[in-house]
């Protein structure tokens, strides 16, 4: 690598590239969690020395660039902004070289790149001694035309829009992912059992027939329907046909409302009129209100009482549901507490508690900040048995997209739909843990 005969832009990438080499090797061991190997270790230190001489030569290039002594430290042309170089500009004029108009392009486009962009064109003004183009004589320069105001240059500067829209990040919806989903075509009428039968003893039939006792189990029955949830976007055709990924993004912006508003259901909702959800109707849990107090310890000591309300028969498919701030309490009473072995833990990815998975929704209520008794933020069991989603003729969303009806206004309709209905169709399944504030 011969650094005198390369150029200012070519040693730039040089150092660009070994940098990005050096960072590669460390990124690589830190993910792993390891040192250097010794391989890796050469590569790395063989990377790295060669910046100081990558500097050196950049900086001594730079320093008789004739170019670059005609900028200001911003970049801008010290004969264009610079009053003091104003005083200059004849003795400038004097050394500028008229050209061809083929280089005066040329010329234009190397200073617009910041240096990157030299073509053949250029050689014709190369100084071979001391680097850098010869200035050209360019007629009409003149500090009263500028950017900043719209009648002086303003209105012709082009300001492109990126047409790829920054969404933003969906809330926690987890509800839906651990429950049981059906895809229905009518009403289901769920049966379900609400006691067991009950046994007793028989004496031994001698002279008199001793009958076994009668008992029955009692059954209960309830309904999973469909409520219609959706939304439209009403959108001109002029903005459809200028913004190519317009009409993607609200698509996407109609399927994020209704997912959003189907979780809400699913942990608030009554039931009447719309899906039931999971609140106050799975099993109580752990009874009496916990208090939250500074050190969280009875937060901790109530997300370990509720499994022993769980029958076993539900363990196999259990978890825990929360939403962030509540498990961010939790691991912060964790770390208070100093436990030997953590109770929060984090495997591929996936948050565990006591070993159970944890699943967050953005719905699930706080940890309450007052006096409030009754709140019920965790939930503990299995939501495959204990809670029911029937989406009315196929798991998903629709999307229609009507050009008729407002088409003599020119515009188009973006309507999106889901028929869901939610039920808890086995309350001892879930449990929950109440909690207060002191």
């Amino acid at each position: 690598m011969n650094l005198q005969t390369m150029s200012l832009h070519e040693l730039y990438e040089t150092r660009k590239e070994n940098l990005d080499k050096a960072e590669q090797l460390v990124k690589k061991a830190e993910s792993e969690r390891r040192d250097f190997t010794p391989t890796e270790r050469t590569e790395y230190e063989r990377q790295m020395s060669t910046l100081p001489q990558l500097n050196d030569a950049i900086a001594e290039r730079r320093e008789r660039n004739t170019i670059e002594k005609l900028f200001g430290s911003n970049g801008i042309p010290l004969w264009v902004h610079d009053p003091a170089a104003a005083a200059q500009e004849s003795r400038l004029n004097k050394h500028q070289k008229p050209m061809s108009t083929e280089y005066n392009e040329a010329f234009l486009a190397f200073l617009r790149s910041g240096g990157k962009q030299a073509s053949s064109e250029l050689s014709a003004g190369f100084d071979p001694l001391f680097g850098g183009y010869a200035l050209p004589s360019l007629p009409g320069m003149s500090a009263a035309l500028y950017e900043g105001s719209g009648s002086a240059g303003g209105f012709a500067v082009s300001v492109p829009t990126e047409p790829q829209i920054v969404p933003l990040a969906l809330p926690d919806l987890g509800v839906r992912s651990v429950a049981t989903v059906l895809a229905t075509q009518t009403d289901v009428k769920i049966p379900s059992q609400s006691t067991f039968s009950t046994a007793g003893i028989k004496a031994e039939s001698g002279s008199s027939q001793n009958q076994f006792t009668e008992s029955n189990p009692t059954l209960a029955q309830f309904t999973l329907t469909a409520y219609m949830t959706g939304l439209t976007h009403t959108v001109s055709w002029e903005l459809l046909q200028d913004v190519s990924l317009f009409q993607q993004f609200a698509i996407n912006d109609l399927l994020n409302a209704i997912d959003i508003l189907e979780d809400g259901f699913f942990v608030n909702g009554t039931g009447t009129n719309q899906p039931q959800g999971l609140i106050g109707n799975v099993g109580t849990g752990t009874g009496s209100a916990y208090a939250v107090e500074s050190t969280g310890a009875y937060l901790l000591q109530s997300v370990l009482d509720v499994q022993g309300t769980l029958k076993a028969s539900y363990f196999a498919n259990a978890g825990f549901l929360m939403n962030r701030a509540t498990a961010t309490a939790i691991r912060k009473a964790q770390q208070q507490g100093n436990l030997f072995t953590p109770v929060w833990t984090r495997e591929n990815g996936r948050d565990y508690l006591h070993g159970f998975p944890v699943t967050y929704s953005q719905n699930m209520p706080n940890l309450p900040t007052a006096t409030t008794a009754g709140v019920t933020p965790i939930l503990f069991g299995s939501f495959k048995d204990g809670f029911i989603i029937g989406d009315r003729g196929g798991t998903g969303t629709f999307v229609k997209i009507l050009d008729q009806p407002l088409a003599t206004s020119g515009q188009t309709i973006l309507l999106g739909y889901k028929r869901v209905d939610s039920r808890v169709r086995r309350s001892e399944a879930i449990q929950g843990i109440s909690i207060s504030h002191p």
